[in-house]
Formats: C-alpha cells, structure tokens, sequence
C-alpha cells in the first residue's frame, strides 16, 4: 500500500517560517525595546535565540508527527472501509449467485421436465408421478433470508415472487400426491375427480412459475455478472412473452369459470 502520508502537507511547510519569523522579530524586539535586551552580550542574545529556535523546532516536530499520524489513520480507517464494502458486495454476489443456481436447478430437474411430459401427453388422460418434495429443497434461501434484503429491490422483488410460487407448486403437488395415496389402486382403474382436477391445477400453474423463474433469474444474472443466455442458464431457452400470453390466457379461463 502506498503510503500517502509522506506527501508533502503545504500547510505545514507555510507554516514552518511563520514559527521561525516570529521567534526571530521577537528577539529583535526584545534587544531594541527592553532594558534587559540591551543589557545582554551577543552570546547572551545568541544563546535565547538558540533556545528559541531549539523551542520552534521541537513544537514543528511535535506538529508534524501530531499531523503524520492522524493523517496516515484516518488513510488506514479510508482504506478498511474500502475492503469492508467491497468484501460486502462479494459476499452479497456470492450469496445472489448461489440462489440463482438454486433457482435454475429447481426449474431445470423439476419444472421444465414436468411441462415437457405434460406437453407430450397433451389430450390424454395421464396422470403424473407421485413425487415428495425433499425437506432440503430450497436450502440456500432458507439459510441466506437474512441476507437478502441487501440486494437491490428489483432483484428481491422478483426472487421473493418466485419462491412464494414455488411454495405454491409444492402444496398442489403435495395436495395431489396425498389424493393418489387415499384412493390408491392401479393408475388404469383410478378416476378420481379430485385427482384430475389437481392433475389440470397443476398443469395451469406451470406457465407462471416458469416465468417468474425466468425473470428472478435474469434480475440475479445482471446483479452478479453471469451471463444470462447460456448454457448454463437452463430457464433462459424459455420465451418469456409466450410465457406471459399463457398465464394471461389461464387466468382469463379461471376468472370465467368463476
């Protein structure tokens, strides 16, 4: 670290002859104006004027140690609160990196998979796989919730949606899962309305899940650097206008059965 306390204070420097200057004009009056001062020898003048400047030199010592170390202090407590912020900010990017991995996790081995299998069977009476959601799921926001309210709005914004849909997703599935289990019996026998119904629940929740994946992992991408449209970026394939005209269109259903 470069140490910025031995550039040169003009200060301090302006106000080196100032304390020489006055102990000098001082002695000069001394001798002129005082009894005593013309009583004195040369010597006698030499030696005040020795102690005098001797005096001068240890207060401008004093003064500027006094100023070097508060300086070079206050450089110090500049230069922590830099490392303090950015060991801050690398904290929060690895916490909001870590939440956008979950989340695209999340979409490409439970979601993405679900719609494909679900499109595929378009108009058939198929039932889905009884799944238990793992009490683990989601771990990494659980453990960083406190966290998160140091990333900007718009990213916790669109990270809080999307978990609130995800605890959703999970009751239906549970819901479901539960109503397999109390009619029981083979899959070709089972023709439960209830079942059916969550099976069509289920399906109509998809599309605004996914695109609220969607948009919580663009806004995460954009805060931490990751590049969005990647590979590595499972949800970012999804048309999130498509997406947008579906959940539209679902809810334009529901608000008519209603």
């Amino acid at each position: 670290m470069k140490l910025k306390g031995r550039e040169i204070d003009w200060r301090f420097w302006l106000a080196v002859p100032v304390v020489v200057i006055v102990p000098c004009a001082g002695l000069t009056l001394f001798h002129r104006c005082t009894e005593l001062g013309r009583s004195l020898s040369v010597d006698g003048l030499a030696m005040v004027g020795t102690t005098l400047f001797a005096a001068a030199t240890g207060f401008l010592a004093v003064v500027f140690q006094v100023r070097s170390a508060a300086r070079q202090l206050r450089e110090q407590l500049a230069d922590q609160h830099q490392e303090s912020a950015a060991e801050s900010e690398r904290q929060k990017k690895a916490v909001a990196t870590a939440i956008l991995f979950e989340i695209d996790d999340f979409y490409r081995y439970h979601v993405g998979r679900l719609r494909g299998y679900l499109e595929e069977k378009a108009g058939k009476r198929e039932l889905l796989e009884v799944v238990r959601i793992p009490q683990s799921m989601f771990a990494v926001y659980r453990g960083n919730t406190p966290r998160l309210g140091e990333l900007p709005d718009e990213v916790v914004e669109a990270v809080v949606h999307f978990y609130s849909k995800a605890e959703q997703f999970f009751a239906l599935r549970e819901e479901y899962r539960a109503a397999r289990e109390r009619h029981g019996g083979p899959v070709s026998q089972l023709d439960s309305l209830k079942v059916w119904t969550l099976v069509g629940h289920i399906r109509d929740f998809l599309p605004g899940l996914t695109g609220a994946a969607h948009i919580a992992c663009e806004r995460l991408c954009g805060f931490t650097g990751v590049e969005f449209k990647s590979p590595r970026i499972a949800v970012a394939g999804e048309d999130i206008a498509a997406l947008n005209r579906e959940t539209e269109r679902i809810e334009h259903e529901e608000v008519h059965r209603i």
